[in-house]
């Protein structure tokens, strides 16, 4: 009896070893499936971003050259018509322009340039260059910048990609009428608020405390279940919001560069209406030594 119950038992395990070696190597190819498709998808997207690039130039430069009458006096009409056709020609390229950013981004081919910058200088700057949409839309644009400066090792042309993404989305969001609010105050830890993936995600790092930049909106607001999916690519879910013209990659740039940043970005709600976005950057060492001696 015991001679059986032993055969049964090492045939059980025998079997047991197999099919989890067996499971384990179709783990193994749907990984690696999983990673073909994606880099697949990456591949597209930017070879039709380039193959774009070439012929979209050249729409525009010839738009340009009619709009400057080179070839002769236009009608109304015409300039009309070619002043529409070279704006939505613009628009396509600053669409394929993201495409090629997220592609590369996404790749890690990115080259940062970070140095010590005065961050609340690039925040104004950044401010600055939406005040003319946010008044075409009759919007509020104001922004808070504390007078004591701010350092942080950033790459200041794509640490204004990323706040550009995020001021791009509160304005396009923003009803007429409304106001956009840009704000930014040095703090000790991570605020409470954070997401829990994301505080992990800074727990254990060398303590220089944060700038936290937030932006306000007073558009309809992101209920919860999208909070956790806007930063994707091509997301485009918020109900009630008018998506116009948006492909849904300026936050998934603007996350991927908060990251590459050592930082990070989530999305809460406005107490008063609307949303608030936030971003964490790390402050330089020198930085918070200041700060901790002058608190």
């Amino acid at each position: 009896m015991i001679p059986l119950i032993a055969s049964a038992i090492i045939a059980l395990v025998t079997f047991l070893f197999h099919f989890r070696r067996r499971i384990s190597a179709l783990q193994r190819d749907l990984r690696a499936k999983s990673e073909e498709v994606a880099q697949v998808k990456k591949d597209f997207v930017s070879y039709v971003s380039h193959e774009l690039k070439a012929p979209l130039a050249s729409i525009q430069e010839t738009t340009q050259l009619l709009l400057e009458r080179i070839p002769g006096e236009l009608t109304d009409k015409q300039r009309r018509l070619l002043e529409l056709n070279l704006h939505s020609s613009k628009r396509l390229a600053g669409m394929i322009g993201k495409l090629l950013d997220l592609s590369r981004l996404q790749a890690g081919v990115v080259h940062y340039d970070m140095r010590d910058h005065e961050i609340g200088a690039l925040v104004s700057d950044v401010v600055d260059e939406f005040r003319e949409t946010a008044r075409q839309k009759d919007i509020t644009l104001t922004a808070s910048i504390p007078s004591e400066p701010l350092m942080a090792a950033v790459d200041s042309t794509r640490f204004a990609q990323l706040l550009s993404g995020i001021l791009e989305n509160a304005v396009h969001f923003s009803n007429c009428g409304g106001a956009v609010q840009v704000s930014m105050c040095a703090i000790g830890e991570p605020p409470k608020e954070i997401p829990a993936p994301l505080r992990r995600g800074l727990t254990g790092r060398p303590r220089h405390g944060f700038a936290l930049i937030s932006v306000c909106d007073s558009g309809p607001g992101i209920e919860d279940a999208d909070k956790r999916t806007i930063f994707q690519a091509f997301e485009r879910l918020p109900r009630g919001r008018k998506h116009g013209q948006h492909l849904g990659l300026g936050l998934a740039i603007a996350r991927a560069l908060a990251e590459a940043h050592h930082g990070a970005i989530w999305v809460e709600d406005n107490p008063g209406g609307g949303s608030i976005f936030r971003v964490l950057l790390p402050l330089a060492d020198a930085q918070f030594q200041r700060l901790v001696k002058a608190g």
